[in-house]
C-alpha cells in the first residue's frame, strides 16, 4: 500500500507542477500577445499614414507613379518580423526553436505532423523543462530546454 499511495502523491505533484508551468506559459503568453498588439497597432498607424490619398492638387500623373511606391511602403509596414525568446537564469530558446524541438520530438516518438492539429508548449522554469500537448491529449511529451 505504500507504493500506490507514493505513486499517487507523485501524480498530484506532477499535476500540481504541469498547472503552474501552465499558469506561468500563460501569463508569458499574454505578456507577448500584449507586446504583439502593441506592434500590430503600430505598424497600422504607419500604414494608414502611408497609404492616405495625396492632395487633390497633384496631377493624375504624378499620383499614379507614386501609388506603387506607398504600396509597397504599406506593405513593408505590415510585414513586421517578430521574435519570442524565453529567457532562464542560466538557459535562453526562441519560441520557435521550442515549437520546433516539440515537432521533432513527436515526430521521434512514431507519431506524424499530419495528426497535429493543436500544439500547446509549457515551460516550466523551475525545472528548466518544456512540456507538450497535442491536440489536448494530456501531457503528450517533454524536454529539457
Amino acid at each position: 500500500m505504500p507504493r500506490a499511495k507514493k505513486a499517487e502523491e507523485a501524480v498530484g505533484k506532477v499535476k500540481a507542477v504541469a498547472e503552474e508551468a501552465k499558469e506561468t506559459v500563460k501569463a508569458v503568453a499574454e505578456n507577448a500577445v500584449e507586446k504583439a498588439e502593441v506592434v500590430v497597432e503600430k505598424a497600422k498607424t504607419a500604414a494608414k499614414k502611408v497609404a492616405k490619398p495625396r492632395a487633390a492638387k497633384k496631377a493624375v500623373a504624378a499620383d499614379a507613379a507614386e501609388k506603387p511606391a506607398r504600396t509597397k511602403k504599406a506593405a513593408k509596414a505590415e510585414q513586421i518580423d517578430t521574435k519570442v525568446v524565453i529567457e532562464l537564469a542560466d538557459k535562453s530558446a526562441s519560441a520557435d526553436t521550442l515549437v520546433a524541438r516539440a515537432k521533432d520530438d513527436w515526430t521521434s516518438k512514431g507519431n506524424s505532423l499530419d495528426e497535429v492539429k493543436v500544439l500547446s508548449l509549457y515551460i516550466n522554469a523551475v525545472e528548466g523543462m518544456v512540456y507538450y500537448v497535442v491536440n489536448d491529449d494530456y501531457l503528450s511529451g517533454s524536454f529539457a530546454i
